[in-house]
């Protein structure tokens, strides 16, 4: 009962992943992510598998070769609804004969939806339509791609939390924001993604080069 987005920027480097569903806290189950790739557990989920895909991205490269560790490390493979994305080459999905329907994943030239318990067919394609041609950057571009799905039908049961997470350089996340509560909680994550854009390089600043960093107060009050 989930639907989720990841996303890359050829020009920037950046990789990322949004997800929204209709129980709390969906950032702290559904999607992960390292340098080069981002990979999904959702449906019945198993965090768990998380690890399994990305280990096996760090060790082969590979983005088969982490779907199908996913796989093989699945209990009722039939209820899971798995997702591989690399950096480069293009992302794959998989769903589970139990998975609730409408579900099902689909790719776009730098872009990979995946949803079950959809309200349409029209999600997928709207996700995917409105990340590849949305302004911005890539977070920016995430959100507007989960925004396009929800207004084309999103997910059968009101949604109630939203997470996204964008990985820059240096292994460091530029972006790492969820609601966990909430009875709109993509446009929630809009607004809390508009107001951290402006903090977020300074903060980058602190983890590189403390000495060279602006207080936490500067930042945040001016």
């Amino acid at each position: 009962m989930t639907f989720s987005l990841a996303g890359r920027d050829p020009e920037t480097g950046e990789i990322g992943f949004a997800v929204a569903t209709s129980s709390v806290c969906v950032g702290g189950r559904v999607g992960a992510l390292t340098e080069g790739c981002v990979v999904f557990s959702q449906c019945r989920t198993d965090p768990r598998l998380h690890r399994y895909g990305l280990r096996n991205w760090e060790e082969t490269g590979n983005a088969m070769s982490a779907m199908e560790a996913m796989q093989e490390a699945a209990t009722a493979l039939h209820w899971r609804q798995l997702g591989v994305f690399p950096a480069r080459g293009e992302g794959l999905h998989f769903t589970g004969a139990s998975c609730l329907g409408v579900a099902g994943g689909l790719t776009g030239a730098n872009s990979l939806a995946l949803g079950n318990f959809l309200g349409s067919d029209a999600v997928l394609p709207a996700m995917i339509e409105g990340f590849e041609t949305a302004p911005g950057g890539l977070a920016e571009r995430l959100v507007a791609g989960m925004l396009a799905g929800e207004a084309a039908g999103g997910e059968r049961d009101p949604l109630q939390s939203a997470f996204i997470a964008v990985l820059g350089d240096d292994g460091l996340k530029d972006v790492d924001l969820r609601i966990d509560d909430s009875g709109d909680p993509l446009t929630d994550l809009k607004n809390m993604l508009t107001a951290w854009l402006p903090k977020s390089a300074a903060y980058r600043v602190r983890a590189l080069d403390p000495d060279a960093a602006p207080s936490s107060s500067s930042i945040e009050h001016g």
